[in-house]
């Protein structure tokens, strides 16, 4: 899509992107909006610059930020103090055209309605689906008159986009591409680590081989699973030197490690608060569960570059960056069946590519039907299936790392240029030009 777009006369003002609270992945698509739209055509807009929920640190720079209410926590922003000041600062900075992560919660809800009392077009970023929603009766009915306030959509990928034109949203104005990540800032991160491997080991105390999983302790992250499902593993390939890695916090960690303990697996502290419990590790160490507590992103490359695999076991997820971050450093990816983000990420394997050599490891332990070019899907209450999966990796690099190198291919097609284009695609539509047929993100 030509930047060129935004540049006809016709075009209703400055672009508003518009999230609760600017993060990484927020910057990075800002800015490649804003290099793709040109200079002074888009305004990046946060409800607040706090969060009781997300410890992000605010190192990422793109052109003027503003802030609609500074010094407030977005979850606790009350809704007619964001409406207020959503609207005056949409006003004060001309905006014709509004994205929007989507009604919900309130104080989104509260932007959505500041936007089209202005008579602001506006465009749903979204990455529900089907398997994420829970309204039901009346509440669907609502939940359709909100979706047909929007004049387009940009949404995660074909389940989001399936699920939006249920509400009525038409399928020639929803695209393809919302869930992006930096993908060049993890690959080349990615590649300096592995060029230097004994040194980040060290810093970090990290194991020699590990699978890894990254994200906050909650209960639909589904850890319990992942660590009974390492237990078995354990138990059912002796000796094995294979760790796993945890790199998050939040309420289920203390129930987490009493799981651990349950199961009598060794359970070493690596958060930068953990002291007195911690545990050295040298290479006689047995394998176990290591913690690592929440990590900014500059960090997150070192544990994405130096593991074996990755995994997201979520019982449910609307997307998972995660594994767009993990698949941009090279790895292979093990992945829910129900995240958001399974059926667009993990390719199908051809019929006549399992017969390759590097498969034969998955054919083994029975896994054709959750085999994919770069990882595994896998049913989240079975860590019986998850277990099988990881004595497959551990018993093949080469499966590994063909995996890896499918993972940096695939995600190409999910970058943060790809977020820029469709978002203008989105903003033609919602803008009634003329577009093409939206198709994939690539």
């Amino acid at each position: 899509m030509r930047s060129e777009v935004v540049k006809n006369e016709a075009f209703p003002g400055v672009i508003g992107v518009l999230w609760a609270q600017y993060g990484p992945y927020h910057f990075a698509r800002t800015a490649a909006l804003q290099k793709l739209a040109g200079p002074g055509k888009v305004r990046a807009l946060e409800l607040a610059n706090l969060s009781s929920d997300y410890q992000w640190q605010r190192s990422a720079k793109i052109d003027e930020l503003v802030t609609i209410c500074p010094g407030a926590e977005v979850e606790h922003l009350p809704f007619w103090r964001a409406f207020r000041h959503t609207r005056r600062v949409l006003t004060e900075s001309r905006v014709g055209i509004c994205l929007l992560p989507g009604y919900a919660p309130k104080q989104s809800f509260a932007a959505l309605l500041a936007a089209k009392s202005l008579r602001i077009r506006t465009v749903m970023m979204n990455e529900s689906h089907a398997g994420t929603a829970r309204a039901r009766g009346i509440a669907v009915w609502v939940k359709r008159r909100l979706v047909g306030w929007f004049d387009a959509a940009l949404v995660g990928g074909l389940p989001q986009k399936r699920y939006v034109a249920s509400l009525g949203l038409p399928p020639e104005k929803i695209f393809i591409g919302y869930d992006a990540v930096d993908n060049e800032y993890f690959a080349s991160r990615a590649e300096q680590i592995r060029c230097r491997p004994r040194e980040f080991r060290s810093r970090y105390h990290l194991p020699d081989h590990y699978f890894l999983s990254l994200g906050r302790f909650v209960a639909k992250k589904n850890l319990s699973t992942l660590i009974r499902a390492y237990r078995q593993f354990l138990d059912a390939s002796s000796p094995n030197q294979i760790h796993l890695v945890l790199v998050g916090s939040g309420e289920e960690e203390p129930v987490l490690r009493s799981l651990c303990a349950e199961l009598k697996l060794p359970v070493y502290y690596r958060s930068r608060s953990s002291t007195s419990d911690s545990q050295s590790m040298t290479d006689n160490s047995p394998p176990g569960v290591h913690f690592y507590g929440f990590r900014q992103i500059e960090e997150n490359p070192a544990f994405y570059a130096l593991a074996d695999a990755f995994i997201l076991p979520s019982l449910y997820e609307e997307w998972g960056l995660v594994v767009n971050e993990a698949m941009a450093s090279g790895l292979p990816v093990v992945v829910s069946e129900t995240a958001g983000c399974a059926e667009d990420l993990l390719r199908p394997v051809s019929p006549g590519a399992l017969s390759r050599p590097d498969f034969q490891a998955a054919r083994a332990n029975n896994l054709e039907q959750r085999l994919r070019e770069n990882g595994f899907t896998f049913a989240p209450a079975s860590s019986g299936e998850l277990c099988r999966i990881f004595l497959s990796l551990a018993s093949s690099m080469e499966m590994r790392k063909s995996m890896g190198k499918a993972s940096r291919r695939i995600v190409e097609n999910y970058s943060c240029e790809t977020f820029a284009r469709n978002a203008l695609r989105a903003i033609e539509a919602a803008t009634n030009k003329t577009v093409s047929d939206p198709g994939s993100a690539s």
